[in-house]
């Protein structure tokens, strides 16, 4: 059962105990007036003598008073019914009876005369046997008070009714209604609608917010679909080429014929050989640059410590100045600058902006580490004066296996995973890494991580 559908059953089960509650406040409410009426009536059949004799009085002015509202008559054997006293607002009045009808205990019985339409009435033997005291009281007081409760009941009914009724158009249309819809939607998008989204809800309800936030976790998940079919498809076609290498060169090797190889045919095995494990390399590279993005996504990926970063970009350049002593390497950091920190992460962060810097920059090119700090955070910069990156290709950087020219291979490019291995080490310390760069001047990265005291 849908959420509208249950809502307007409680609705309606609400709308019937209310009636039935009215109903019952009524019927308690006559029953009471109505027995008010039968314990007056009562009281003055205890005497009906001195009732008829009051009646009869002249001089009883207070006790006529006292039976202004009530009918006396006296029934002979016969059963002729003589008016002895009569309402003062309904002098006419004479009660429905049998001939020689008798009513013990106060019964109601329509009139035959008078504005009255009904009276509650009890019939009484007078002590000679002969007549019957015939007491009644109209119940007029009762129907119009009884009467005037179920209107006043009705009518609050009827309001309650209509501002509930209100109440459920609101619900219907700014909640269950969005809601309805965004069921809807998602049914489609688990079937394969990708394209569908969630309609947006009246402004500034939570129906709203709840369709802005599926609609963003649907977007965030098909985006993260998306870049996940991208690296299945490059980590297949990355690993696809040392792997037809290593193939190619093994079928060559079964295909030579059999027996001692010559001079010739032995340097043709070790530069396969050579080739083989060159290849083995870059897979093994490709492998372990994927497992260190899937350990940096872990929550317990960092082993913090106290970290010098000023002593880490000197152990960088001074091994930088080994590997490329063609370059001119300079750094510009103070003395010592100790943050909370992965000591192996952060430097293989930096060893990885230094290796950038030196494989896509012509020989010769100088590079440049500078440290400082900045309001809330340290920054690394590694600057290259070389071609530059175009803006384009800039915002695409730090995506894995993305490469700035396409036709270059992983053999002469690296595994494309390396600044994308930066930017997780940035993100698991809560850092960011941003570049810059102009054609013909150089690039700068930059490595911000959080100035944390150790």
């Amino acid at each position: 059962m849908t959420l509208r559908r249950r809502l307007l059953v409680a609705a309606a089960v609400l709308a019937v105990v209310a009636v039935v509650a009215g109903s019952a406040v009524v019927v308690v409410q006559r029953a009471f007036l109505v027995g008010r009426l039968d314990a007056e009536i009562a009281a003055l059949a205890q005497n009906p003598r001195a009732v008829l004799l009051a009646s009869q009085r002249a001089e009883g002015a207070v006790a006529t008073a006292a039976l202004s509202d009530v009918y006396v008559g006296r029934m002979t054997a016969d059963g002729r019914l003589t008016t002895v006293l009569a309402p003062q607002d309904d002098p006419d009045l004479v009660p429905a009876l049998g001939p020689g009808e008798q009513v013990p205990t106060p019964e109601g019985r329509a009139t035959e005369a008078g504005t009255a339409q009904r009276v509650r009435v009890v019939t009484v033997t007078l002590p000679n046997g002969r007549a019957q005291a015939v007491i009644a009281v109209p119940t007029t007081p009762a129907d119009v008070a009884t009467r005037r409760l179920a209107v006043t009941l009705g009518l609050t009914g009827l309001v309650a009714a209509v501002l509930v009724g209100l109440l459920l158009w609101w619900v219907d249309r700014l909640g269950l209604r969005p809601i309805a819809a965004m069921t809807e939607a998602a049914g489609a998008i688990t079937a394969g609608d990708t394209a569908r989204r969630v309609p947006p809800g009246p402004p500034g309800t939570e129906a709203a917010r709840l369709g802005e936030a599926l609609n963003t976790m649907i977007d965030t998940t098909t985006a993260t679909n998306e870049r996940m079919r991208r690296f299945v498809a490059d980590a297949s076609h990355e690993l696809r080429t040392p792997l037809t290498t290593v193939g190619g060169y093994a079928a060559l090797h079964a295909a030579r014929p059999a027996g001692p190889l010559d001079t010739a045919g032995r340097a043709e095995v070790d530069d396969a050989m050579r080739r083989i494990g060159d290849e083995a390399g870059r897979m093994r590279r490709l492998v372990d640059g994927l497992l260190d993005l899937t350990g940096l996504e872990s929550p317990d990926a960092l082993r913090r410590e106290a970290v010098d970063l000023a002593a880490v970009l000197r152990d960088v350049a001074s091994d930088l100045r080994v590997v490329a002593p063609d370059r001119v390497v300079t750094l510009e950091a103070p003395a010592s600058l100790v943050i909370d920190a992965d000591h192996d992460r952060v430097t293989q962060a930096v060893v990885g902006l230094t290796s950038n810097a030196v494989r896509h920059t012509p020989a010769g090119t100088p590079v440049a580490l500078r440290l400082h700090t900045v309001p809330g955070w340290v920054r690394i910069e590694v600057s290259d004066a070389g071609p530059g990156i175009p803006a384009e290709h800039l915002p695409h950087l730090l995506e894995r296996f993305y490469r700035v020219d396409r036709s270059r291979s992983s053999g002469s490019g690296g595994s494309g995973l390396g600044l994308a291995v930066v930017d997780a080490v940035a993100r698991a310390h809560g850092g960011a890494v941003s570049v810059a760069s102009t054609p013909g001047v150089g690039t700068t990265f930059v490595l911000d991580l959080p100035d944390r005291p150790a």
